[in-house]
């Protein structure tokens, strides 16, 4: 579940592999983004603009954890969704 004490461990990672996949380090990755969790959403702010390679190696990064791009609300805030079939998966493995 998102919600559990294991998923900020697995947010970090996130972090991590999306600064990785934009060969930032983690200080100006943080710069750029706020990544916060919304019940079974990742919520990420945007906190100056990126280009479409950036916005595209940031999804990626999420797709590697399981999560899908599913929308963006006022240029400023991606949101992303644990795929549902990883979700019961999970839900099953608990």
């Amino acid at each position: 579940m998102v919600g559990s004490k294991n998923f900020d461990d697995t947010l970090a990672a996130i972090e991590l592999n999306a600064a990785r996949k934009l060969n930032w380090d983690y200080n100006q990755f943080k710069d750029y983004f706020s990544f916060t969790v919304n019940k079974e959403a990742i919520e990420i702010v945007l906190k100056n603009k990126i280009d479409e390679s950036q916005l595209k190696n940031l999804k990626e990064a999420l797709l590697d954890y399981g999560f899908q791009y599913k929308k963006t609300v006022d240029d400023l805030l991606l949101v992303f969704e644990q795929d549902v079939e990883l979700r019961q998966s999970n839900i099953i493995d608990c």
